[in-house]
């Protein structure tokens, strides 16, 4: 992350609740409009970049779960399936990936989950039409389903509270299960309800990854001291920090012991595996990874 994202960053966490919608807004129709030219006149480069998986690359007027680049896409996967490797998992592996997004992280499995297979859950309508519509029909031992969960800020309409969403799977069902970006933009009691589902679909001897903001000696005094490019000024359950006054969930940090504590009770070993930079540290990924293991 450049100095100058986090500086936006931190100014667009310090304005009032109507001024980060209105800000959402005029960036979002500014960003809309700029990247469906980009993707119009970046066919080539696309081709270029991913070459006979071009076509299950999204345009990126649809990246709204990261980086809107072709290549940041690209190596934003490559970078994640180097972890998920390192994790345990392998080619015959069924995978849960709870928050599945556009296929950022989808795209290098493809080749290499030749005997495994994949579910994709997440509550954003275009992206699992788009992975359901290009990635399936290819490989179709890789699936998506939307899951209308609410959320105060990212689906206000939604119909199943996460603190009540049951997983579409069976018990011991799969072999790992990711989790990115997802807890850090859920409340503790939600969070902990959807540790223990994980708990029920993940096999014994089953692997994970997840991203956390933890909340530790050392995040906290980052945070006081204004290194980090979040502001959780306001606190709510369990310890968790928001940068939002009102309950938005646009970025939540969790106790780290809370964190802990609450896979050892639903029957998981969690190890932190890197420690991110969105604190003020220098190094690392940007969020805080913990490995799991049933």
């Amino acid at each position: 992350m450049t100095a100058g994202n986090s500086l936006l960053r931190s100014i667009y966490h310090s304005l009032p609740q109507q001024g980060q919608i209105l800000a959402q807004r005029t960036l979002s129709v500014a960003s809309e409009s700029r990247d469906i030219a980009r993707s119009i006149f970046g066919r080539r480069l696309k081709r270029e970049i991913f070459g006979n998986m071009a076509p299950l690359v999204p345009p990126l007027y649809l990246m709204r779960d990261g980086a809107r680049d072709y290549a940041e896409f690209k190596q934003n996967g490559l970078d994640a399936f180097r972890r998920f490797r390192d994790f345990g998992l392998r080619p015959s592996d069924r995978i849960l990936d709870i928050g599945s997004g556009i296929g950022r992280k989808t795209l290098p499995l493809l080749s290499f989950l030749n005997s495994g297979s994949y579910e994709g859950i997440d509550p954003v309508v275009s992206h699992v039409k788009w992975c359901s519509e290009k990635i399936t029909p290819r490989f179709p031992n890789f699936k998506f389903q939307r899951v209308d969960v609410w959320g105060k800020h990212y689906n206000p309409n939604g119909a199943i509270k996460p603190s009540e969403f049951i997983f579409p799977f069976g018990d011991r069902e799969f072999d790992f299960v990711i989790v990115g970006s997802v807890f850090t933009h859920m409340f503790s009691v939600d969070m902990e309800h959807y540790i223990g589902e994980i708990a029920r679909v993940l096999k014994p001897g089953g692997n994970g990854l997840i991203t956390f903001f933890l909340l530790n000696d050392e995040s906290e005094l980052l945070i006081t001291q204004g290194k980090s490019t979040l502001k959780m000024a306001y606190e709510y359950e369990n310890g968790s920090r928001a940068c939002d006054p009102n309950g938005l969930e646009t970025a939540v940090g969790h106790k780290e012991r809370f964190v802990l504590g609450a896979f050892e009770r639903h029957g998981m070993r969690a190890v932190i595996a890197e420690r991110g930079s969105w604190c003020g540290r220098t190094t690392g990924y940007y969020q805080d990874i913990i490995r799991i293991v049933r």
